[in-house]
């Protein structure tokens, strides 16, 4: 199972991911990383939340996903669609990990 952190997918930013349980597969862009509240240095396992652009001939309705990236290989993620533009689809998906206290 691959590392979902904030770091690891802010690192493959603009690549692609494959969507691999729909027919035809679908391929997203990561288009966004967003570290909400702590910065990413000091709580790592936080609160972080993902954008995705699709095309405009597919729409992926809300639900966990089998994804697959190059790097990462495969891995389950639930998306939710947030809007269209004239790119194409958006979903985002949210990472909300609890802040792990640090031992003195």
């Amino acid at each position: 199972m691959p590392e979902l952190s904030y770091a690891t997918f802010a690192q493959l930013l603009h690549s692609t991911f494959r969507v691999r349980d729909v027919e035809p597969p679908v391929e997203l862009a990561l288009t966004e990383a967003t570290v909400h509240g702590s910065a990413p240095q000091t709580n790592p396992a936080g609160t972080f939340s993902l954008v995705f652009t699709g095309p405009l001939n597919a729409f992926l309705q809300q639900r966990t996903y089998l994804f697959e990236h190059k790097k990462l290989g495969g891995f389950q993620l639930f998306i939710v669609p947030i809007g269209q533009d004239q790119k194409g689809f958006r979903y985002e998906a949210i990472f909300n990990r609890p802040v792990q206290p640090q031992t003195p």
